[in-house]
């Protein structure tokens, strides 16, 4: 190889190294836009709630063009399933890091229905944008494609991969029933502390407070499950 061929080498190794730095600069300023975005989508539902959420709000606050905005997410539909995405994320990675510090399985499921109450007992408005309100009809098409369903996939294991551990174990010691379902169990205790928080958003957009304090709720919830995640110990 001579040295002009070498020298031409060098200069479109050169070249591609420049193209694939610039190409990586551009991404990452994208994705900081994409999350700002996120982030100032999600102030204006918890602040105006999910009725008077739209593109151009967003994009007044960032003082960003609708045209801009576009160039980041297509549609409203599609900035609502980002957001939907990074707080369920946002939560099971909450969640995991609690029941990571437990010993317990019935200490690990007290933790896991704590843990996603006190998330959303003072930021309703974004608990009926994640629980109440993802639908085909809210998020459009792509909620249920096939891909993007695969991308949500990963944030059960952060919210019951752990307690269904500690229980597996307890099922092993003999403090956690035999015959029942170690996954199915977590679960229905994340399930359970949904359908408070349900009733709490429901009664709050009524201006007709539950009766029964926060607290109380949660602590019998807890308990209600923390006795049947001891029960085979009680055999």
């Amino acid at each position: 190889m001579d040295s002009n061929t070498i020298k031409n080498v060098v200069v479109a190794d050169t070249n591609q190294q420049a193209q694939a730095k610039r190409a990586a600069r551009g991404e990452r300023r994208r994705d900081q836009t994409r999350a700002e975005i996120l982030d100032v989508a999600s102030e204006i539902v918890l602040r105006d709630g999910f009725a008077s959420f739209t593109l151009a709000a967003v994009a007044e606050q960032l003082g960003l063009t609708n045209p801009a905005l576009y160039y980041y997410f297509k549609s409203k539909e599609a900035l609502l399933f980002e957001l939907v995405r990074r707080e369920w994320f946002a939560c099971g990675e909450e969640v995991h890091a609690a029941v990571e510090a437990t010993r317990s399985g019935a200490d690990a499921v007290e933790t896991l229905m704590r843990t996603v109450f006190e998330r959303y007992r003072s930021r309703l408005q974004m608990f009926k944008v994640v629980h109440q309100m993802t639908s085909a009809e809210l998020l459009g098409d792509s909620f249920m494609a096939r891909d993007e369903l695969e991308r949500i996939r990963p944030v059960n294991e952060m919210f019951y991969g752990g307690t269904e551990a500690r229980l597996r174990a307890d099922q092993q010691a003999g403090t956690f029933a035999a015959g029942r379902d170690p996954r199915r169990f977590a679960f229905t205790a994340h399930m359970a502390t949904v359908g408070v928080l349900n009733m709490k958003a429901m009664t709050d957009a009524a201006d007709d407070p539950l009766i029964h304090g926060d607290e109380d709720l949660i602590a019998d919830l807890c308990l209600t499950f923390r006795q049947a995640a001891n029960s085979g110990a009680q055999q």
